[in-house]
């Protein structure tokens, strides 16, 4: 697993609590499943061998990230000043989808494969 997969997926884990605090309502469901975006980075690396889903997953997560950030920035703006309980919710959030975004960039720009195996590449000889 890359060092930054981890990371996305509590990012993710995050985002879904803070979801889940604020209470889930039509932007509440897009968010849960750009978080569920981010938790698959880590999962499709630990389900899969080889580097290619796992970098694809990644790069889908990296690119609807922004949204969630987003969507979560328009819900603090647009909080009623006397309703506490979804602000605190909206923050955890928040703070989740910049972890989730941050660790699937993060995981798209390593190059390592881990588990990968060298293919048997046959030795020929030297022509004469």
């Amino acid at each position: 697993m890359r060092r930054a997969e981890p990371i996305a997926g509590l990012g993710g884990l995050a985002t879904i609590a803070g979801v889940l605090i604020a209470g889930v309502g039509v932007t509440g469901v897009l968010l849960i499943l750009l978080a569920l975006l981010a938790l698959a980075v880590p999962v499709t690396t630990l389900a899969t061998s080889g580097p290619a889903k796992s970098i694809g997953t990644a790069v889908v997560a990296g690119a609807t990230g922004w949204l969630a950030i987003l969507l979560i920035v328009f819900r603090l703006i647009d909080v009623p000043v006397d309703d506490y309980r979804p602000l605190s919710g909206a923050w955890i959030g928040l703070a989740g989808a910049v972890i989730a975004w941050v660790g699937s960039w993060l995981s798209m720009r390593d190059e390592s494969t881990p588990g990968a195996v060298a293919p048997d590449v046959p030795v020929r000889p030297i022509p004469t």
